[in-house]
């Protein structure tokens, strides 16, 4: 009586779960009952197809799954090119080809295969890269260039000149960049003395004034039909897209001399309004089309427009390496109180011999109205990269220029050795040679002079 008490006055609770232990037994002897009752019926070889069948189509939905999951990416990656042809993803062992040589290493794209889960991350750095693109940049670069005039005539002089240069940039739309570049220059360089034709120092060149602060460059870029059309607008530097040559084009890292950057010859007008268009076949052939104001003043556009118009062709057939040709046309107007009128054209190109070796040759000849002579010039050299094995980012560089004007003629060579200390330092030791040229001030011949310097850039 004592025990059925004490059960009719359990907690409902406990006996809830009692009930519930129950049911579960039950249900559990049932369920083992009548899968012993289907496995004596069931006749094995039915089982053994029946696993057969279903593995098949486990298969086929894995394959298609696999097939939907798969995705192509392109990625960049580093190759390394020997003079026989050998690709490495890796450099060779002991950095060497199989024929001794120093691999050539160059950045290239690839199309490789993924699966969505494997390229899950990538999609995500893609993402992240997207949306900081879409951000306003600032970037920004400081240079500062000490040269000496060394002459058996004149007294020695030590020369300094510095930029700086403050740049934005940022992308609108889609396939669309906004640039914005604002540079400062101080000293004029060894010119402020010798008054070179060619132009000693083309970074003091940029501007043509200094001591002040100047919107230098400010455009918006479009790409249009995959990258095949490349259209420029705004406050441009037209030897951005012509004349360019991969030897002998930047005064930041390159030969400092102007007529070593770019050809005397183009006389571009000083940056101002313009229009540059690019068209790429998708090819070996593009063809470039240039329009700009005269001078910093964009009123003069429609009126007194410089135009150029270029044909480039890009190579692997000569010792089936890397070429770039270039032919241009450019017209114009000098305005100076008669607004004479200017024609010119010219070439460009450079070529790689070896796996070190880089030649480059331009020449270009013109005239403006009222003279009664062309004015030519012509420059050629070469680049190769560090002899030393442990500067593998340095190059060195030496070329000669020879240049006849009106006013007379000018021939100079020049050497350089471009350091790179650190990622965003770079140190520079550079000589030029004045062989001969007119004095721009006292008139008389500038003779064997040399002019070292050293050039420190450093990126922001």
């Amino acid at each position: 009586m004592e025990g059925s008490s004490q059960s009719r006055n359990a907690p409902r609770g406990e006996q809830r779960r009692r009930m519930k232990r129950w049911i579960s037994t039950l249900v559990l002897c049932i369920a083992m009952g009548l899968g012993t009752s289907w496995a004596q019926e069931q006749d094995p070889q039915e089982v053994e197809e029946s696993r057969g069948r279903l593995s098949e189509r486990v298969k086929a939905l894995e394959e298609r799954l696999d097939k939907l999951d798969r995705v192509e990416a392109i990625k960049k990656v580093e190759e390394y090119l020997c003079p026989d042809g050998e690709i490495y993803d890796a450099p060779p062992p002991g950095g060497r080809c199989p024929d001794s040589s120093i691999p050539e290493g160059r950045v290239t794209f690839r199309k490789i295969p993924f699966s969505r889960r494997e390229s899950l991350g990538g999609m995500i750095g893609a993402a992240l890269e997207e949306a900081e693109a879409k951000r306003v940049a600032v970037g920004g670069s400081a240079r500062g260039i000490l040269q000496q005039v060394l002459s058996s005539r004149e007294s020695d002089a030590l020369f300094a000149e510095g930029s700086v240069d403050l740049f934005f940039l940022s992308r609108p739309m889609t396939l669309s960049t906004f640039y914005v570049d604002l540079e400062s220059i101080g000293g004029a360089g060894p010119d402020e003395m010798l008054v070179s034709g060619s132009r000693l120092n083309a970074d003091a060149e940029t501007l043509g004034v200094t001591d002040d602060v100047k919107v230098r460059e400010a455009w918006l870029f479009l790409k249009l039909l995959e990258d095949r059309l490349r259209i420029v607008g705004g406050k441009i530097d037209l030897t951005n897209y012509f004349d360019r040559n991969a030897v002998a084009n930047d005064e930041t890292s390159q030969f400092l001399n102007t007529a070593l950057v770019n050809n005397p010859l183009l006389r571009q007008p000083p940056n101002g309004a313009g229009l540059a268009v690019q068209y790429q076949t998708g090819g070996e052939f593009g063809m470039s089309v240039g329009i700009q104001s005269p001078n910093d003043a964009a009123a003069t556009l429609t009126e007194k427009v410089y135009g150029i118009v270029e044909f480039d062709y890009h190579s692997h057939l000569l010792f089936a390496r890397e070429g770039n040709y270039r032919l241009w046309g450019r017209v114009g107007r000098i305005l100076d109180e008669l607004e004479k009128k200017t024609w010119g054209g010219g070439f460009s190109f450079d070529q790689q011999i070896t796996a070190r070796l880089t030649l480059f040759a331009r020449a270009g000849i013109g005239r403006t109205e009222g003279e009664n002579q062309n004015a030519y010039g012509w420059s050629t050299g070469f680049q190769i990269p560090s002899p030393f094995k442990a500067s593998t980012r340095d190059r060195a560089g030496v070329a000669f220029s020879r240049q006849v004007e009106v006013e007379g003629s000018e021939s100079i060579a020049e050497g350089y050795y471009h350091h790179v200390l650190a990622d965003r330092v770079w140190v520079a030791l550079n000589l030029q040679w004045l062989i001969s040229g007119k004095n721009g001030i006292i008139g008389e011949e500038n003779e064997n002079i040399l002019i070292p310097g050293i050039r420190t850039t450093v990126n922001f």
